[in-house]
This record gives structure tokens, C-alpha cells and sequence, in this order.
């Protein structure tokens, strides 16, 4: 099956869609903005898998060796390292029968989260608590001379994240958010095999990534990022279905599936299917009217800021 980046109008028939490409054995990753986890102990240095070789490090200064600190003393999710007041939260959570429960900070760490002899540990001048409250960009910055940190973090910044804080709970993102961090662990776990022409030459499918709306919410500049993020998918040898109404999204794909031809019980039905330039030349398609002011009355490609072409 020859992998294409393929864009779905919503529609009762979207999901028939899906269930025919799974039959090419694809394994089918959904990557929504339904959030990650309740638990306020995940952040996104603990997702993207960041934060076991930052704990590493400072398990390795002097000051830590010498009083036999491992890298879990440096854990707030366990082990004798973290506050035993809050158990690592780094607050209370104190419950209202009449009102929304309140969360107060922790009076014996600050919020912290740690013992006060682990916070004597630097690395650099700055704490385990003083990193995790750092940025994801502040945190490349600081780490800069230690690749397997900076390789951690930078899908993060690749998705437009870097203005997260590491020890973040996951709780708090956004929706948008929640989807990026997704899609960041995806391209970290890319990022560690080398890239690969868009057919396997091993013979092996890789992953079909459905997306549901990856554009809500989402600045003009960040869609570009994100077309950029889906170039990589399939570079490295996955496909992608995008379930989009953005035509910055809709031009750029290799292959489209317009559901119509109105919404609710007036659509699910297959309006047009083919390239953008196809679609646009459909009378009757909505998406079609869109595409032939978006594409140009001759059907040429316009380069757009930051968006890169189809895939050959």
C-alpha cells in the first residue's frame, strides 16, 4: 500500500474510511485532543521520557554520590526523596462538599515537591525543583551540552511547545496541547531510528495516524508547523488521515475524500475523491468551490509560509 497523507470530511461514512486502510496491517495510533491522564504527577518532561535522564544527571554530581543519592531519590513519584507531607504533589487536595475542591500548597515544601536536603543537590546552581520549573525552552538551553536531554525535549519545541513548563501537570494542558504532547512523543520515538524513504525497505507498514481537528485552536503559524510534523510521519514511513476542514491542511494533502454534500443527515456521502486539483473541478463540492480560490484558476500550486508540498 503506497502511503499518502489523506484528508477526510467529517461525515457518517468517516469511519468506513479508516477501516479499509487498517486492513493494509497497519497498526492505527489516534491522536486526539481528549486529554492524557488525570494524575497531576505526569508533566512533559515524564511523557516525552525527558525526565529519567535529567534525575540521572543530577544523581551524578558529587554532592549526591556522597550521600548515596540515586537517580529515584529524585523522583517525586516515589522513593524517599520526595515531600512526605503531599507524597510529591506539591500540594494538598482538600475536599468540598458544597464547592470545587481546593489545592493548597504544600506548607512543608512550598509546592516543591521534595525533601529540603534533596533540593540541596545542584547541578549548575539549580535544583531538581528549579528545572522542573523551568521551560522547555529554558530547559534546551540549560542542557544544551547533554544530547540525550536535548534529543528528548526537542519534539516538544518541534510541536510549538516550548513554552511548557517540564514539570507541568498534564491535567492542566489544553486540548490542543494535550494533542501536540502526542504527537511530540510519536516524534521522539521517530527520532531514534534514522529516517526512511516513505516505502519500508524493510517491508514493514508503520503506523496510521488518524487525526481528529489537529488544527482547533491553533495559530496560522502553528498549522505550518504542524504540516511540517506531518512531512516527518511520513517520511519516516507512516501514513496519516487527517479528519480537517482547514484548507491549509486540505491543499496540502496527497489525497482527499470529501463527505458531503451538507452536514448532519444531509451529508455522509461521498462527494469527490482525488488530488486537490481534482476536488477543485468537482461542481457540486463544497470543498471543491474552496480549493479553486485557494489553488488558482489554473490549478497551480501556491507556495504558502511555513507549509511544505505534497508528498512526491
Amino acid at each position: 500500500m503506497e502511503k499518502k497523507i489523506a484528508v477526510l470530511g467529517t461525515g457518517a461514512n468517516g469511519s468506513c474510511v479508516a477501516a479499509d486502510l487498517t486492513n493494509a496491517g497497519l497498526d492505527v495510533v489516534l491522536i486526539d485532543q481528549t486529554p492524557i491522564g488525570r494524575t497531576t504527577r505526569s508533566n512533559p518532561a515524564s511523557y516525552i521520557g525527558a525526565f529519567d535522564a535529567i534525575r540521572r544527571q543530577f544523581a551524578g554530581v558529587p554532592l549526591a554520590k556522597e550521600r548515596g543519592y540515586t537517580a529515584g531519590t529524585f523522583s517525586f513519584n516515589a522513593g524517599t526523596g520526595r515531600c512526605p507531607t503531599c507524597g510529591g504533589n506539591g500540594f494538598e487536595h482538600v475536599e468540598m462538599q458544597f464547592l470545587s475542591d481546593v489545592y493548597l500548597r504544600c506548607p512543608d515544601c512550598d509546592g516543591k515537591r521534595y525533601r529540603a536536603e534533596v533540593l540541596d543537590v545542584r547541578l549548575e546552581g539549580k535544583s531538581i525543583a528549579d528545572v522542573l520549573d523551568m521551560t522547555v525552552g529554558e530547559a534546551r538551553a540549560f542542557f544544551g551540552g547533554r544530547p540525550d536531554i536535548d534529543a528528548a525535549l526537542r519534539p516538544l519545541a518541534e510541536v510549538g511547545l516550548d513554552y511548557l513548563k517540564l514539570g507541568q501537570p498534564v491535567p492542566t494542558l489544553s486540548g490542543g496541547e494535550a494533542q501536540r504532547l502526542k504527537l511530540a512523543g510519536f516524534l521522539n520515538v521517530a527520532s531514534r531510528s534514522p529516517v526512511r524513504p516513505r516505502a519500508n525497505d524493510d517491508g514493514s507498514p508503520g503506523k496510521l495516524f488518524l487525526f481528529d481537528e489537529p488544527t482547533t485552536g491553533l495559530h496560522f503559524d502553528d498549522v505550518a508547523m504542524l504540516l511540517q510534523l506531518f512531512q516527518r510521519l511520513v517520511a519516516c514511513g507512516h501514513s496519516i488521515v487527517v479528519i480537517e476542514h482547514n484548507l491549509e491542511v486540505i491543499k496540502c494533502a496527497d489525497w482527499i475524500v470529501d463527505l458531503g454534500p451538507e452536514a448532519g443527515d444531509e451529508g455522509g456521502e461521498v462527494v469527490a475523491v482525488g488530488t486537490p486539483e481534482q476536488i477543485a473541478k468537482i461542481a457540486n463540492s463544497h470543498t471543491g468551490q474552496f480549493l479553486r480560490a485557494i489553488l488558482g484558476s489554473a490549478g497551480r500550486w501556491p507556495a504558502v509560509r511555513g507549509s511544505l508540498p505534497r508528498t512526491p
